[in-house]
């Protein structure tokens, strides 16, 4: 967690993706994790946006969150924004004046919970995939992706959230550890959409795509402790595609344990 403090007069900029991963990037800079900055393989560092949502005024305290599986990367940024704490994001200037570690887990096996995506998910079909659930594309016979949307229907989102969390698995967790979709089982026990909508994004310098992004309420019960280790990669590593730009990052909204009440699971979340 990031503590903020607005330093101008300003309006919230709903196209800070860019500037936003540019100033991470620049915490990286002189660390080992500067070379993975441009590479195909997944970063393993997923970010909110600054929060609250709304104009800025100057004092104003504002948040980020900041995940990862790799301890190492945040413990780079962490170091770097206790020397620079200068946080301009574009047009949006703040300054750091607090870090916290926050310690986030799905629960033990049996416990029940809601993961709720804070940012927009995007979730991108392949030819191969678009043939396997019969959708139709104005980019058949492509490499190009198309952007998944309600008319495709959920199982194509979930097999394509859990496709790529297996490659991210595959990266960062243990051999031994079976991956998503090394398991019969699905990850969730249901899924709400919550809307979806467009949003101009600039992936890289000079580079701008119209993204297609959906927000979404997952239900889960941890079946086991390899199934509690999918859950939590996800949390650290974000739904979906590009989240090194900050989408599909993802909190825990309701967690009961096994023999807690409802409401006292979700006054224990931290």
């Amino acid at each position: 967690m990031v503590d903020l403090e607005a330093q101008a007069d300003v309006a919230y900029k709903t196209d800070y993706h860019h500037k936003l991963r540019g100033r991470l990037w620049r915490a990286l800079e002189g660390t080992r994790y500067e070379d993975e900055h441009g590479t195909a393989a997944p970063m393993g560092l997923v970010f909110s946006n600054i929060f609250p949502w709304g104009d800025i005024e100057r004092g104003d305290e504002r948040k980020l969150l900041l995940a990862s599986p790799r301890e190492g990367v945040l413990a780079a940024i962490a170091d770097s924004l206790q020397t620079n704490r200068e946080f301009n994001v574009g047009d949006m200037p703040f300054s750091v004046t607090e870090l916290r570690s926050l310690d986030v887990d799905v629960g033990e096996p049996g416990t029940r919970g809601v993961i709720e995506t804070a940012t927009g998910v995007i979730v991108q079909l392949y030819e191969s995939q678009r043939d396997t659930y019969d959708i139709a594309s104005e980019h058949a016979d492509s490499s190009d992706p198309t952007y998944w949307r309600p008319e495709h229907t959920v199982e194509p989102f979930r097999g394509a959230v859990e496709t790529n969390l297996q490659r991210k698995h595959d990266r960062f967790a243990p051999d031994y550890v079976r991956g998503p979709t090394d398991v019969d089982d699905d990850l969730f026990e249901g899924y709400e959409l919550l809307k979806t909508y467009a949003l101009p994004v600039t992936v890289t310098q000079g580079v701008d795509l119209d993204v297609v992004l959906s927000k979404w309420r997952f239900d889960y019960r941890v079946r086991d402790d390899t199934h509690r280790r999918q859950l939590n990669l996800l949390l650290d590593t974000g739904v979906g595609a590009r989240n090194a730009l900050g989408f599909g990052f993802a909190n825990i909204v309701e967690r009961t344990r096994p023999g807690e009440t409802e409401l006292e699971g979700q006054s224990a979340l931290p």
